[in-house]
C-alpha cells in the first residue's frame, strides 16, 4: 500500500476504561508509536480517550473524510476496540471495503475464524 515511498499513512487509538490507569494510555500511545517506526509507517495522531466512543467516531470520520489518504488504523490491541469479536471482524471488514484502511494491532493479536467458525482473537 506505500505511496510514492513514502510509506503508509496511520492514525493511532488508544483508550483506557473509565476512572482507568492513566498510564496505560501513554503505554499504549507508546506500543502504537514504536510499531509505527519498526515497520516505516508514518503516523498521523494518536486520539486517546477514557471510556469508549467518541474519539473512536473521531478516527472513523477522519478515515472517511481522508479519501483514502489514511491506510491503517493502529491499536495496542484488538480488545481496546470491543471484546465483541464479531463486531471487530465486521469493522475490519467494514474499514477495508469502505475506505481502503486497515484495523492492526501494534501487540500482534489478530481476529480469526477457527476450523468451526467460531472467532477468537489471538
Amino acid at each position: 500500500m506505500e505511496k510514492d515511498g513514502k510509506g503508509l499513512l496511520a492514525i493511532g487509538y488508544a483508550s483506557i476504561e473509565r476512572f482507568g490507569d492513566m498510564h496505560d494510555l501513554d503505554r499504549q500511545a507508546d506500543q502504537i508509536y514504536d510499531y509505527c517506526q519498526e515497520n516505516g509507517i508514518t503516523l498521523n495522531l494518536v486520539l486517546s480517550e477514557e471510556g469508549r466512543g467518541r474519539s473512536w467516531q473521531i478516527v472513523e470520520e477522519l478515515v472517511r473524510r481522508s479519501e483514502g489518504q489514511v491506510e491503517m488504523v493502529v491499536v495496542a490491541e484488538m480488545g481496546i476496540l470491543s471484546r465483541d469479536v464479531g463486531w471487530l471482524l465486521l469493522k475490519q471488514a467494514e474499514f477495508e471495503s469502505r475506505y481502503g484502511a486497515e484495523i492492526v494491532s501494534a501487540k500482534g493479536s489478530q481476529l480469526s475464524l477457527d476450523k468451526d467458525g467460531g472467532m477468537s482473537m489471538g
